[in-house]
């Protein structure tokens, strides 16, 4: 594309996520995202391991507690370990993922997306769980950055066969 527009080439792109998407309203401002007035960058250096969030943006317990599962559907978290090859992209976080949620979406929070591709992206929580969800993924994730993850329910499998 940019040999077909070459003045794109040098155009930074603050958005790594689709509103659509997500369960609570969500917006940048340069490379850091919010929720309601709440810096999602700056919320999460002031937690020890990953934490979700309400509508509002204010952090409400732990991602170990059991309280996430069924209240909230935002969790920020940190990349503890990132691995990118070959249009994928494996993300090892400091939180614990709810095992009945699937990813929604997932923002990279701080990082510029000049250079980024769709790419199938592997969250894998503390707990060694691995979740996938095909979303774009900036060229400049790092170890220490935020992630923020919008989850959604999955419908219990023993519920769907019972029926």
């Amino acid at each position: 594309m940019f040999e077909l527009l070459p003045s794109l080439k040098g155009v930074l792109v603050s958005r790594s996520f689709d509103p659509t998407l997500w369960p609570v309203p969500i917006h940048s401002s340069g490379n850091d995202l919010f929720i309601g007035e709440t810096d999602l960058r700056a919320e999460s250096l002031r937690h020890t391991t990953g934490f979700f969030v309400d509508a509002a943006g204010e952090p409400r317990c732990p991602s170990t507690d059991e309280c996430g599962a069924v209240t909230h559907s935002v969790l920020v978290t940190r990349i503890i370990a990132a691995h990118v090859t070959g249009g994928r992209a494996v993300v090892r976080v400091d939180a614990a993922l709810p095992l009945t949620t699937a990813i929604a979406d997932v923002a990279f929070v701080g990082v510029g997306l000049a250079g980024a591709t769709m790419a199938d992206i592997t969250v894998v929580d503390t707990a060694g769980h691995r979740r996938t969800v095909h979303a774009e993924l900036p060229a400049g994730v790092i170890a220490t950055g935020t992630l923020v993850i919008a989850l959604r329910p999955v419908a219990d499998r023993a519920a769907v066969v019972a029926r």
